[in-house]
């Protein structure tokens, strides 16, 4: 099928690279959207940077039709990074975000493993930023004003359902899933189809 639809740019989690966001990318492509499955080293930079210098490049580059709407699906960080990005940049063909597994408030489990300076050094400064603490980048973007669709899983011990939770969000959906393969979940990938078609799960 031809890639007539929207874009929809996918953004992987932590420690993961594009090709974890492949069963998502291959069902969207083949509705016809035209898919973009970013891959950005989770490692090695801040969130800040890793919007700047991946994220907002590959838009630049890629979406470049401005007649078609530019959607997101993303994996945990991802969702993080596509947040602040959208805070900082303004898109005037914006389209729908599905944040599946995202931690919005924070993750208990980053607080746990930023407290290792060893781990600190290798996993990089972007995971002491999804602390849970009140000044940490996912608890002082600005809300949204866009729509957004959240999925969370109801055995995920890394993101727990309330840290994924947004006050503002349009609809939200949670699945028996745990938090590292819950992108493959079949069900999850329907609704996904089902939100950007119609804005709801």
């Amino acid at each position: 099928m031809k890639n007539n639809k929207d874009y929809v740019v996918l953004l992987h989690g932590f420690w993961r690279t594009a090709k974890s966001m492949g069963k998502i990318e291959n069902v969207l492509t083949k509705k016809g959207y035209a898919v973009i499955n970013v891959d950005y080293p989770s490692r090695r930079e801040k969130i800040e940077n890793l919007s700047d210098n991946y994220l907002k490049k590959c838009i630049e580059e890629r979406c470049t039709d401005k007649s078609k709407k530019i959607h997101f699906v993303t994996h945990s960080m991802g969702g993080i990074i596509v947040r602040y990005f959208l805070s900082k940049h303004k898109l005037i063909n914006l389209g729908k975000v599905i944040m599946i597994a995202p931690p919005n408030k924070g993750s208990k489990l980053a607080d746990y493993l930023s407290s290792f300076p060893i781990l600190n050094t290798i996993l990089g400064p972007a995971l002491k930023q999804l602390s849970t603490k009140k000044n940490s980048l996912p608890n002082k973007i600005i809300p949204p004003k866009y729509p957004v669709g959240i999925i969370a899983g109801k055995y995920d011990e890394k993101v727990p359902m309330e840290s994924a939770k947004l006050t503002n969000m349009q609809d939200f959906l949670l699945v028996s899933s745990t938090h590292t393969y819950i992108m493959d979940s079949g069900r999850v990938i329907k609704a996904v189809q089902r939100f950007l078609e119609e804005g709801k799960f």
